[in-house]
């Protein structure tokens, strides 16, 4: 198995299962009763479900059992080492402040202090593996809470690679938030956007993203496939897409890996990537996606080791 890359993993529902349960049940957040096996069958989504907003309601136990730094460490340092374990040696995370404290009362510093720890205390266990952050502005709290979330990186911008916006774009398109990000592109900062996922966005959002955020980098950006014009400026500019297999057909974005425009648009130029995604609730590791490219979509080694290469290149950590 070749050394691995990733750079779109949300480190905020990344609890291993086993983790989630022990907190799960520590807080009477689910009946002692409950057997393991049942819990990670409730947790772990299986099939597609109607679209992302629908899977995006399924996060809020993560919230709830993150309920002090010393959880938010440990769920840190789990992250890194099971990145380790599944022979990645580079990986960016991304977290959002306000989806992580939301529930528990941490100030956001306070949040972003615990994770580095988790992070540091992994790196120092296995010194071969190349850490980065992302600090991600979530859409559904509002562009007041976006505006707040541009100026906490800009303040501890040091402490990041980069910044990210996520979320619903149908309910909240880029444009929006054109005001904040441009805070970003003044300050010379490195931004990815989640953009042409939703079903009904289309390639538009991906445009916006770029036109309006200052895009270096698309989180999915499936919708890229529907025009040729797009696929060539990524091509162009070298604008990567961080693509998820089995998030996307789980959120509907695909009907089914076969179809996952992922191989044409490499085979086209773009450069793409494959990630995990939300591993502690999809229940993948990025082999597992990886072997997903090779088997459901076809991926030769070359074009595979070419995602690795695409994901070497565009990460803001190189």
């Amino acid at each position: 198995m070749s050394v691995q890359v990733e750079l779109h993993r949300h480190l905020d529902v990344c609890a291993r299962t086993s983790t989630l349960y022990r907190l799960a049940q520590e807080k009477g957040l689910i009946p002692q009763s409950t057997s393991f096996e049942s819990f990670s069958d409730q947790l772990i989504m299986r099939k597609p479900l109607a679209d992302l907003s629908t899977v995006l309601g399924q996060f809020t136990l993560f919230q709830k059992v993150a309920d002090r730094p010393e959880v938010l460490e440990q769920i840190a340092f789990e992250t890194v080492e099971d990145c380790w374990n599944e022979n990645t040696r580079v990986v960016e995370f991304r977290y959002s402040p306000s989806f992580v404290c939301e529930y528990n009362g941490l100030s956001w510093e306070e949040s972003l202090a615990a994770y580095e720890r988790g992070i540091a205390r992994a790196c120092k266990k296995y010194p071969d593996i190349k850490v980065g952050l992302l600090c991600i502005a979530s859409r559904d709290y509002g562009t007041e809470s976006v505006d707040k979330t541009i100026e906490f990186f800009l303040k501890y911008s040091s402490r990041f690679v980069g910044v990210d916006l996520a979320g619903s774009e149908k309910e909240y398109p880029a444009k929006l938030f054109e005001s904040s990000f441009k805070k970003v592109t003044r300050a010379g900062l490195k931004t990815t956007i989640h953009a042409g996922e939703a079903v009904g966005v289309g390639p538009q959002g991906i445009w916006d993203s770029i036109e309006f955020l200052g895009a270096k980098r698309i989180g999915h950006g499936v919708a890229s496939i529907h025009d040729p014009k797009l696929m060539a400026y990524l091509e162009k500019h070298q604008i990567c897409l961080e693509m998820c297999p089995t998030s996307n057909w789980l959120t509907s974005a695909v009907p089914t890996f076969e179809s996952h425009p992922l191989p044409k648009l490499l085979r086209a130029g773009v450069p793409v990537c494959i990630n995990t995604d939300d591993p502690g609730i999809f229940g993948v590791t990025l082999p597992h996606e990886i072997e997903i490219c090779r088997k459901k979509m076809g991926l030769s080694e070359t074009e595979i080791r070419k995602c690795q290469e695409n994901a070497l290149k565009a990460s803001f950590l190189s």
